[in-house]
C-alpha cells in the first residue's frame, strides 16, 4: 500500500459564536478527508469531533470549504484535517489551526443609517 500524502494546510475563512469555517485544497490521490476539531487543550483521542469529506463527492480540483459546528461561544478550538485512503487508513494529520469563537455579545451590532 502506498503511503498517503501529507494532509493539506487549512486556511481560516471565518468564525462566529458557534461555528468556524476553513477551506483546503484536496489532492487527487486521497480518497477522503476527515476534518477534526476539539476545544483547546483537550485530547484528540477522546474529545475530537469529526466530519468526513469524500474526494469523489467534492472533486479534487477546487477547494473544500468545511465548518466545525455546534461550538461553544468564546472558546478556543484546535482544528486539523487528516487524509484517508479507501480502506479507512489515516495519514499524518495536517498542521493544527487554533481559533477562538466569538463571544456572546449583548451590544447591538453597528449599522449604517442613511438620513
Amino acid at each position: 500500500m502506498a503511503s498517503l500524502p501529507a494532509a493539506p494546510k487549512l486556511d481560516f475563512i471565518g468564525a462566529t459564536e458557534t461555528e468556524i469555517t476553513v477551506d483546503f485544497m484536496p489532492t487527487a490521490a486521497v480518497h477522503s478527508y476527515e476534518l477534526e476539531w476539539k476545544q483547546y487543550p483537550q485530547s484528540w483521542a477522546s474529545d475530537a469531533q469529526r466530519c468526513i469529506f469524500k474526494t469523489s463527492d467534492v472533486g479534487a480540483t477546487k477547494k473544500i470549504r468545511a465548518n466545525a459546528t455546534e461550538l461553544d461561544p468564546g472558546m478556543t478550538y484546535t482544528i486539523r484535517v487528516v487524509c484517508k485512503d479507501g480502506s479507512g487508513n489515516r495519514g499524518k494529520p495536517g498542521p493544527d489551526l487554533i481559533i477562538d469563537t466569538e463571544a456572546v455579545s449583548c451590544t447591538p451590532k453597528p449599522s449604517c443609517i442613511i438620513l
